[in-house]
């Protein structure tokens, strides 16, 4: 992965190099030689960014859309990167955002094939590390013990690259362990994340989940409820807490959990969907009413 890296080109700090070499030159030929008042600068450097513009215009929309992005409007950010992504743009990081918005929706195999594309094009170290995490990821949501197993390998070689990952890997390992049923491997990957951060929510998740399917509720709740006083929109953790108070047979405190849970946003990458929070809803409200 680092032989890959030390291959490609960074052509956008080319281009800034580049850039500043032209707003160099042109103060040297139009202020200092030719005497022209500062200001002259400046419809020179907009006529220098307006070609640029118009040569490297796929890349430019998906800077427009990694800027909507940013400010948190995903809408226009979907709709430049797709002009971009239109137009064969090679900008990564537009490429990844792209693609984690494909996975959030659930759009795996759509997500995967930008994610592998930005891959490609990528420089930075940020994402040399994040694309595999988000590669691993898409894997999960496609299902299947073969595709669990390919995530895993991914996130294994990830980690074997690096001294250091980060604390999201190790979740997700623990986590795909789980779900492949190596308890021990989920339990030693998810400790792992925790004495990097002890704070981490998803990691108290997956702790939860691991004492969940040892049969270990009492454990299992702990892990939940930690989880849950760093993250109290942590939709797996209220879920399963929810389960475990209706096993407590106490299913007012069951029905309180799943309505939390419910009021969150539920995505492709969370271990529970909103259909199987509704039917618990539906479920314990029915029976309620049958009560009466």
């Amino acid at each position: 992965m680092k032989d890959q890296k030390t291959q490609k080109i960074d052509w956008f700090n080319y281009w800034k190099g580049f850039t500043l070499g032209f707003v160099m030159l042109a103060w040297i030929i139009a202020v200092f030689y030719l005497r022209y008042p500062l200001w002259i600068l400046l419809p020179i450097i907009f006529v220098y960014l307006v070609i640029n513009a118009i040569i490297f215009y796929s890349y430019y929309l998906g800077m427009v859309g990694n800027y909507f992005y940013f400010v948190r409007q995903p809408d226009k950010a979907l709709k430049y990167y797709r002009k971009a992504i239109a137009k064969n743009t090679k900008n990564a990081t537009a490429l990844y955002n792209y693609a984690l918005e494909m996975l959030h929706q659930g759009n795996a195999q759509e997500a995967l094939k930008y994610f592998e594309l930005s891959e490609k094009y990528n420089t930075k170290l940020f994402y040399e590390k994040n694309i595999p995490i988000a590669k691993s990821s898409c894997y999960w949501v496609m299902g299947g013990e073969e595709n669990i197993r390919k995530a895993i390998a991914i996130l294994e070689e990830l980690k074997d690259s690096y001294q250091y990952v980060n604390v999201g890997a190790y979740t997700s390992l623990g986590y795909f362990y789980l779900l492949v049923g190596e308890l021990d491997k989920a339990l030693e990957y998810t400790n792992i994340a925790l004495e990097d951060d002890r704070e981490h929510a998803p990691a108290w998740d997956n702790l939860g989940q691991i004492r969940f399917a040892q049969g270990d509720m009492k454990a299992a709740e702990e892990a939940f409820t930690k989880a849950l006083s760093f993250r109290s929109y942590m939709v797996d953790s209220l879920f399963y807490m929810g389960v475990i108070y209706e096993r407590k047979k106490d299913k007012q405190k069951a029905l309180e959990y799943y309505k939390r849970a419910a009021e969150c946003n539920i995505s492709a990458l969370n271990t529970v969907t909103r259909e199987q929070v509704e039917n618990k809803i539906k479920a314990l409200e029915k029976a309620a009413d049958e009560k009466e």
